[in-house]
Parts: C-alpha cells; sequence; structure tokens
C-alpha cells in the first residue's frame, strides 16, 4: 500500500525540480507533521465516535475532570486545549446538549460563567478512559522508550522555537 503522504510528496519532487533552492525537505518535513496530525486525529475521532465523542469533545471532557471541582472557566478552557473561544463556545453548547456538562455562574462573579462536568460526564469520562489508555498503548506499541523520548525531545524544541517565533511576532 503506498501511504497517503505520497500524492504530496510526488508533487513536491516536480515543484523542487522548477524551484531548485526551495528547501524541499523542510517542506517536506512541515506537511508532513500536518499530514500525521490529521491522520492521527481522524483515528481518534473513529475510536471515540462509538461514544459519542470526537477528540475536541474526549479533550474537553477530560480538561473538565482534571479540573479540581471538575469546573473550569470557559477562558481557561479555551487556553488549556488551544482552541478559540468561538469554538469552545460551540464545543460547550454540544457536551451541555448531551448532559456532560453545565453550564453554571461563577459563585465569585455572576457575571462569569463555569462549565462544570455532570455525574453523567463523570461515568463517561471513567468508562472511556481504560480504552483510551489501550488506543494510546497500541498506537504508540510501535516505539521504544528511547524513540518517544526522543519523539517528545523533538517535539519540545520545536514547539519552544514556535512559541519564541510568535512571541517576537506580538512583540512581547
Amino acid at each position: 500500500m503506498n501511504s497517503s503522504f505520497e500524492p504530496f510528496e510526488t508533487r513536491i519532487e516536480g515543484f523542487s525540480q522548477a524551484h531548485p533552492e526551495a528547501p524541499k525537505r523542510e517542506i517536506i518535513l512541515s506537511r508532513l507533521y500536518f499530514h500525521v496530525f490529521k491522520q492521527y486525529n481522524e483515528r481518534q475521532n473513529l475510536h471515540l465516535a462509538p461514544f459519542g465523542l470526537n477528540g475536541s469533545s474526549w479533550f474537553a471532557l477530560v480538561m473538565l475532570y482534571s479540573t479540581p471541582e471538575n469546573a473550569i472557566n470557559p477562558c481557561d478552557l479555551s487556553y488549556a486545549m488551544i482552541s478559540s473561544r468561538t469554538n469552545i463556545t460551540r464545543l460547550s453548547d454540544e457536551l451541555v446538549e448531551k448532559g456532560w456538562v453545565e453550564r453554571n455562574t461563577s459563585g465569585e462573579d455572576r457575571r462569569k460563567i463555569v462549565l462544570s462536568l455532570t455525574a453523567s460526564g463523570r461515568k463517561l469520562v471513567e468508562s472511556v478512559l481504560p480504552r483510551q489508555w489501550d488506543y494510546y498503548k497500541e498506537l504508540w506499541s510501535g516505539f521504544d522508550s528511547e524513540e518517544i523520548d526522543q519523539f517528545e525531545h523533538l517535539l519540545r524544541r520545536l514547539l519552544a522555537k514556535l512559541d519564541k517565533d510568535m512571541e517576537n511576532a506580538c512583540g512581547q
């Protein structure tokens, strides 16, 4: 079976022949990173679909589950999930509609909303967790501990570079 990445790679090969000065390897690596993430995300969504979840809704529930008192401000959820506030509002609407989360006003400031995990949401997370652990173990089973450590190290280096670039671009 051919790689699902082959069509992109084939075209970049032709592109780089017309533009030999182009950083072909870096272009391929950058797009390969995106492609792997997309494939991972689609596979995870298939794995979570039987529970009525996708990657975004699952991680939102996990963030709530992992927060003291299973409650979080939507802005903090947005920050933790690296997602726009608009997307968190849409996601919150979906989770509230399914009965896994409820919206409450903050006891400290009535103008603030707090998202709270319901008993049903907590039960769902706890029932899905063992299956997710098995999923992660299977996904990474082709790598030894040293390879995983190296991969994490390299991704964190790339993230640090991107974070620094964003700080510089924003003048911080």
